[in-house]
């Protein structure tokens, strides 16, 4: 399902907009990594998908966010949904986010990651439900709330959806003031595509952009939440708080994965390192050296890009 996204491009025709989306699956064994658990090493893997996000600016990205998400299948029961949850230490990977390396057989580089978690969304579950649909939750929120319980229900679900879909405003807690003014403009850029897909009469912030959502109830209100920019860490962002040990894990997975050498996979992070960021940074070259099993994989990637276009 991943590879059938070959480049899925929309736009309007009033002004100048382009939302595109495309997508990989890098086949091959489960890339694991190891990290320290409670005192005793444990090794797990990291992730099925990495969603990315990111918004373009005259030909710039302005801000960039991705989550790496566990997906877990439901076990029906005769009264409720079930989704075991009795891998405590890959939560407590995707929550706390440890000190952790790739192993042999991995694409994760075998090297030591320190990643920041600002957001605490860096890491998250997708809880897939039959026939075709799944609720995206934090692996923080997620953690904190099970405790030692070893299942999650659909009951579950619904606590979270009344505690946790609230949005929480991010991009200016931190920043550099001096280009406010141009955010600000690109904030009403994005609202005015807002208006014109669904209507609505107000804006930034009323309707939740740049915000920090923990959970979503089904794929209609991930996919909502993930196009408003309020899903995963912030890696890189022109104004607000930029992750850059996050930012460094990403593009070192994104380079090894150009170096399997796969057309499909090579067009794809050529197209991610298409735009330089507005502060200048670019894809960071990485040591030719550096330890990876080419054969690693078991891990798709999405990528989608707001495109506002150029400055009036």
């Amino acid at each position: 399902m991943v590879n059938s996204i070959h480049g899925l491009t929309m736009g309007n025709n009033q002004t100048y907009f382009e939302l595109s989306t495309s997508s990989v699956f890098i086949h091959g064994n489960k890339s694991q990594v190891k990290f320290d658990y409670y005192g005793q090493s444990a090794q797990r893997e990291l992730g099925d998908l990495i969603f990315i996000i990111s918004v373009v600016f005259n030909n710039k990205k302005y801000l960039e966010k991705f989550t790496i998400n566990q997906f877990k299948k439901d076990k029906r029961s005769s009264k409720n949904i079930l989704w075991s949850m009795d891998n405590k230490e890959q939560l407590y990977l995707l929550s706390r986010f440890p000190t952790f390396k790739g192993v042999r057989g991995s694409l994760i580089p075998m090297r030591d990651f320190n990643l920041q978690n600002y957001s605490g969304s860096l890491g998250s579950y997708g809880f897939l439900q039959t026939p075709g649909d799944f609720a995206f939750v934090s692996a923080t929120k997620l953690e904190s709330y099970l405790g030692s319980r070893k299942t999650i229900n659909g009951n579950d679900l619904y606590t979270f959806h009344s505690s946790l879909s609230n949005y929480y405003w991010w991009p200016f807690e931190i920043g550099n003031l001096i280009d406010i003014e141009e955010w600000f403009y690109i904030c009403h850029k994005l609202c005015r595509h807002e208006r014109f897909f669904y209507g609505l009469e107000q804006c930034w912030p009323n309707i939740g952009i740049f915000g920090n959502c923990h959970y979503t109830q089904n794929i209609h209100d991930f996919v909502d939440k993930y196009l408003r920019l309020c899903i995963g860490e912030p890696t890189l962002s022109e104004i607000g708080i930029n992750n850059l040990s996050a930012y460094a894990f990403l593009v070192d997975l994104l380079q090894l994965v150009k170096r399997i050498r796969e057309e499909e996979l090579t067009k794809f992070v050529d197209s991610f390192f298409s735009y330089h960021y507005a502060g200048g940074q670019g894809g960071r070259e990485i040591s030719e050296n550096i330890e990876f099993d080419p054969k690693g994989g078991g891990v798709g990637i999405i990528y989608t890009t707001i495109n506002l276009g150029e400055g009036e």
